[in-house]
This record gives C-alpha cells, sequence and structure tokens, in this order.
C-alpha cells in the first residue's frame, strides 16, 4: 500500500466516524410538549442548583449580588435568611441577551435594547413584555444556592 493508498482510507474512516456523530447528536429525541414519551433525564429540573455563593465572605452588605450561571441573586436585606435575598434567571425575556444588576437603582437593565426591570423582576420600561423568571434561593448555614 502506498502513502496516498493510506491517506485515502484513513481520512474516509475519520470523515465516517464524523458523519455519524453529528447524525446522532442531531437525531437524539428530545422530551417536548409534542413527544412526552421521552421524558427529561432529569425529573426535576427545579433541584439543580444553579449557582452558590459563599455567605461568609460574599454578599455581605445590601445591594451586593452576584452574578453566574445564567441567574443573578441580591442580597436585598440584612440577615442570612431566604427572605434577604432575591434571584432571577439573567435572561432578558425580549431577546434573550443578559441583563445586569445595577445597585444604584435597584433594579436590572438590558443592555442590548434598554429594557428595564424593578427589583421583584417586573418591566418598568423598555420593549420587554413579561418580568425576569424567579429563581429559588435556599440557604443551609453560610451557604446560599440558587435554584
Amino acid at each position: 500500500m502506498d502513502r496516498k493508498e493510506f491517506l485515502n482510507i484513513v481520512t474516509s474512516g475519520l470523515a465516517t466516524t464524523c458523519v455519524a456523530c453529528m447524525m446522532a447528536a442531531c437525531s437524539k429525541d428530545e422530551a417536548t410538549p409534542s413527544n412526552p414519551s421521552n421524558p427529561s433525564p432529569n425529573p426535576t429540573p427545579g433541584n439543580t442548583p444553579l449557582l452558590t455563593v459563599n455567605l461568609s465572605n460574599q454578599m455581605l452588605s445590601v445591594n451586593d449580588f452576584v452574578a453566574g450561571g445564567g441567574v443573578i441573586v441580591v442580597r436585598i436585606a440584612a440577615g442570612n435568611v431566604v427572605t434577604s435575598f432575591t434571584a432571577f434567571s439573567s435572561v432578558c425575556p425580549h431577546a434573550g441577551s443578559t441583563v445586569q444588576f445595577v445597585p444604584q437603582s435597584q433594579s436590572f437593565n438590558c443592555p442590548a435594547h434598554n429594557s428595564n426591570f424593578n427589583i421583584s423582576g417586573a418591566v418598568t420600561g423598555g420593549p420587554a413584555g413579561s418580568g425576569l423568571t424567579k429563581k429559588t434561593v435556599e440557604i443551609s448555614g453560610t451557604t446560599l444556592t440558587v435554584k
């Protein structure tokens, strides 16, 4: 076997493998309202931690916030109890851009199209037609978890 024949065999094998992998990835069934027969592998998606914060060294003051994992959590009152925090998805409901917390006005702003939301997540201006998606805050000791 000469070099050219060897390279043709090897590259065609690689190409076949790549095409097979792409087809398998694109053809996976996903649970949808029209396909309830294929349930999600995680039957309780609300239990998956999106963000974990150590309250002994983070978010020590009112208006301190942490953003990550697709969420923003804000301290709105003193004390390490659930009611001292609020958390929302950081995805703007208008066009999917990432919102930012503005501590000076205790509000959220989407820089993409200037939608604004109050500290409760409700729309106060801009093109967004609905508020931010509320997330669940849990506290155990000095660990805050957003789900």
